[in-house]
């Protein structure tokens, strides 16, 4: 009798510490998680006024680095190639302010031959879909200096459509693909013109923000542990006040 009584007060036990390390973990993973996106956070607005670097040829390209580069503004120094290539935006990535016909459609993308031949994708904006069938705008001709924001897009997601190069449409930014298609290398990064302008497409579409709620996370996690160790604990001191308003009868037996 007195082991069954054990083993049920042990078994709950055992299950609310193996459940109150798994709240404590992920609540700790949570601030970890705080820390790093705040960090984050300061080091792309501090990016954001920094001087623009200058971007001409293969050996600028090989000196950056997404730890340092991601959200740095630059100035490419080349020209537009000719093809063009259409990627589904995600919905916070386009002006605010949008007639509902002008909602949905593509950022235009478009190889940018520097000026010691070498290329790298550049994001020139938004383009409503519904101006895709009237006419694809050209990018400028001859030799600029364009200035863009560099980024290093994330990857492929397990819910992103699949590409469809014959239509020149990729639903995820990634260069290697892109190059692929083009039939020369790209760069894993690109620049996002940084310039809004009233035509279209429309730049100056790059967020120096991104949600950062892991506080609110970690506070929910941690929440839930404690409020694991009181319930916990109310009921094992029911189950102990049970436990011995029952011994006297127990014993008489």
């Amino acid at each position: 009798m007195a082991l069954r009584h054990s083993l049920r007060s042990l078994f709950p036990a055992v299950l609310t510490l193996v459940m109150l390390a798994v709240l404590l973990s992920l609540g700790a993973w949570q601030v970890e998680r705080l820390a790093w996106k705040t960090d984050l956070l300061a080091r792309m607005e501090a990016r954001r006024d920094a001087p623009p670097l200058s971007i001409s040829g293969q050996a600028d390209i090989a000196a950056l680095k997404r730890d340092a580069h991601d959200f740095y503004p630059a100035i490419f120094n080349g020209r537009f190639g000719d093809d063009i290539v259409f990627w589904f935006t995600q919905i916070e990535n386009k002006p605010t302010g949008l007639d509902r016909l002008d909602a949905a459609g593509y950022h235009m993308l478009v190889p940018f031959m520097l000026e010691d031949g070498s290329a790298i994708l550049v994001d020139r904006g938004f383009i409503p879909a519904r101006l895709l069938d009237i006419t694809a705008p050209p990018p400028p001709q001859g030799l600029q200096n364009l200035a863009v924001i560099l980024r290093w897009p994330d990857g492929r997601g397990a819910f992103d459509n699949e590409d469809d190069p014959s239509r020149n449409l990729f639903y995820v930014r990634d260069p290697k693909a892109i190059g692929a298609h083009w039939q020369f290398a790209l760069p894993p990064m690109l620049g996002e013109a940084a310039r809004a302008n009233d035509s279209w497409p429309r730049g100056g579409q790059t967020r120096f923000s991104m949600p950062n709620n892991h506080l609110q996370y970690a506070v929910t996690w941690f929440g839930l542990a404690i409020v694991l160790v009181i319930v916990s604990g109310l009921w094992h001191i029911r189950f102990l006040k049970s436990q011995r308003a029952q011994a006297p009868r127990g014993e008489t037996r």
